[in-house]
């Protein structure tokens, strides 16, 4: 009788165990197919423009850097979360070339208002958990939660093509510190960058997507699709930033 209830118990134990691995697989978020499309809009929140937009920029980083960066903005997580999904997203995907991993991807999920930057092994050392963190709270968050999901994908495939090329700069305010040196230098130093963050964007953030070229890289007109230049080869080991809005 007791070996019956132990045979009963083990049996049991293993049906649940097989149960629970099925219900968990189900409910995993499904990861759609690459298929040379770099600007995945599987909720519908950017416009045709934006979206040909962005298709052209990641095509002339493509093509100037061998950087390769694509974007996947779904409706839901269905209960998944965002940090195990992008690592499947990754490894479908393996954007990047194969020797470089210099592969990245924004994800965004518009109901679970979530945002996460996963990159790319071969860019984690610019592209790091840190700056990512900062380019989601500086640059997507603001606008998303004003309903401006174009200008927030904009701002943010912006920030991380130039936090890459070194040049991304931290717009959050510095820290108040008692005493130290007179405001007049720190009124000074603000001036002085300013100036240097205006000629060297030769215009502002606004004349770079309205010329469609990248600062300090080529642009080559023609086709947007960007299919025939998917590495499929590049490897992620969690690097990035997840953030809400």
């Amino acid at each position: 009788m007791l070996a019956f209830k132990i045979k009963f118990v083990f049996r049991l134990a293993i049906i649940t165990f097989f149960l629970s691995i099925s219900l968990f697989s189900y409910a995993q978020r499904a990861v759609p197919e690459h298929g040379g499309v770099w600007v995945h809009d599987e909720a519908n929140v950017l416009s045709a423009s934006t979206k040909a937009q962005l298709e052209s920029v990641l095509k002339a980083e493509r093509d100037s850097t061998s950087n390769q960066i694509a974007i996947l903005i779904i409706p839901s997580l269905d209960g998944d979360d965002i940090e195990s999904y992008g690592i499947r997203v990754a490894e479908a995907w393996k954007v990047g070339m194969k020797e470089k991993d210099n592969g990245a991807i924004l994800i965004v999920a518009i109901q679970d208002r979530k945002v996460r930057i996963e990159v790319g092994q071969g860019l984690e050392g610019v592209l790091t958990d840190a700056m990512s963190s900062r380019i989601n709270r500086n640059e997507i968050a603001p606008r998303f939660r004003q309903g401006d999901y174009d200008g927030g994908v904009k701002e943010g495939v912006f920030a991380i093509i130039q936090t890459i090329k070194g040049q991304y700069v931290n717009t959050e305010p510095p820290q108040r510190k008692r005493g130290g040196r007179s405001p007049w230098l720190t009124v000074i130093f603000i001036i002085i960058l300013l100036i240097v963050m205006s000629r060297r964007r030769g215009g502002g953030i606004g004349g770079y997507w309205a010329a469609g070229t990248l600062l300090g890289g080529g642009f080559r007109g023609g086709d947007s699709s960007g299919g025939s230049d998917f590495g499929g080869g590049g490897s992620f080991g969690g690097g990035g930033s997840s953030d809400s809005w």
